[in-house]
């Protein structure tokens, strides 16, 4: 973001929702930016909490998976979350809804998949 101008800088923050034209330094704008860019939001699904990095949201990978809000094939959907919580909390994730006889709850993934993309105050964190 540093080879931008200010105008650019600008612009890509009001693009993110981020309004920096209060800030008159570059270094400033780019600062501010990148720690909004940067928060994480907790989510609690199913007693367990996961930590979603608002940065992922806007992940052009997760947005073209989603295919803008039309039902996902189980690849494309497992693949948004795996981008979205990272490999480590998706298998925590797996795990946690997995019954003692190993039959993983796909209706509980669904609710957690239903949390993460389309909870209205996830999706406009």
């Amino acid at each position: 973001m540093m080879a931008m101008s200010l105008s650019d800088i600008d612009a890509y923050g009001k693009a993110c929702g981020i309004d920096v034209t209060g800030l008159a330094d570059k270094e400033d704008k780019v600062d501010y930016i990148e720690r909004r860019r940067g928060r994480t939001a907790e989510v609690s699904v199913l007693g367990m909490t996961l930590t979603v990095p608002v940065k992922r949201l806007h992940d052009k990978r997760v947005s073209d998976l989603l295919r803008n809000g039309r039902v996902p094939s189980e690849e494309a959907a497992t693949q948004a979350m795996v981008l979205l919580l990272g490999e480590d909390q998706y298998m925590a994730l797996v795990e946690h809804c997995t019954d003692d006889d190993g039959t993983v709850d796909v209706e509980a993934i669904g609710s957690v998949y239903g949390k993460l993309f389309f909870d209205p105050e996830l999706k406009n964190f």
